[in-house]
């Protein structure tokens, strides 16, 4: 019998897995069975379990595959414009990748399930604070860069890159489950918190000695 290859196996779990994405955009999580994957996925029991052993290992590679999605996309937004990007912009460039996800694959319907499921699911809960620590990390560095040129308020960088991660969730939950319909402009509106070139002290007053003792190292 020829070896299967791994790109072989890597297909066909990459299938297995859009097929369950689908169910449980269509039906949640915990109303989508086993059987319900089979008959999507137009395979038998057997070759789904060669890749997930449970419903529940499913869920979290569908969930893992969200987050390294959203994470990567600011990775991506924060490397654009010769890696200087402001943390507005690549924030405004992350908002219009999700969007153009979420058309593809519904990133933010399942977006706000991993939120949910993340509250009873341990595992997925553990993910879930990785994912978000590192957007974290990735922007307050992008902070600091912009604080030492003078260009952004002397706050503590990571609170400041958490703070902006913070739109995130609500633009997801707005994509997702309330009024979309502003939301087309919504990355240009960002765009104008942190104009390029823009110092801080420009149209805010100056630090004070104990705000500037508040920038991270």
């Amino acid at each position: 019998m020829p070896r299967v290859s791994q790109q072989y196996k890597d297909q066909q779990r990459a299938e297995i897995l859009d097929a369950a994405r689908r169910c449980f955009v269509r039906n949640g999580f915990h109303r989508t069975s086993m059987q319900d994957v089979f008959a999507e996925a137009g395979r038998s029991a057997g070759a789904v379990y060669r890749y997930f052993s449970s419903k529940d290992d499913m869920i979290l590679a569908v969930a893992s595959q969200n987050l390294t999605d959203v994470t990567e996309a600011l990775r991506s937004a924060l490397r654009s414009g010769d890696g200087d990007t402001e943390p507005g912009q690549a924030m405004a460039t992350l908002l219009d990748q999700v969007a153009a996800r979420h058309v593809d694959d519904q990133l933010a319907t399942v977006a706000l399930m991993v939120w949910s499921e993340a509250l009873r699911n341990p595992a997925l809960a553990g993910r879930l604070r990785e994912a978000s620590a590192a957007m974290t990390n990735d922007l307050a560095d992008r902070v600091r860069e912009r604080q030492a040129a003078g260009e952004l308020p002397g706050a503590r960088a990571k609170a400041l890159a958490q703070l902006i991660l913070s739109i995130l969730p609500g633009y997801l939950l707005n994509l997702a489950l309330l009024d979309p319909s502003g939301l087309d402009t919504f990355g240009d509106t960002l765009r104008t918190l942190w104009p390029s070139g823009h110092k801080a002290g420009e149209d805010h007053a100056s630090s004070s000695p104990a705000d500037v003792a508040e920038i991270d190292p």
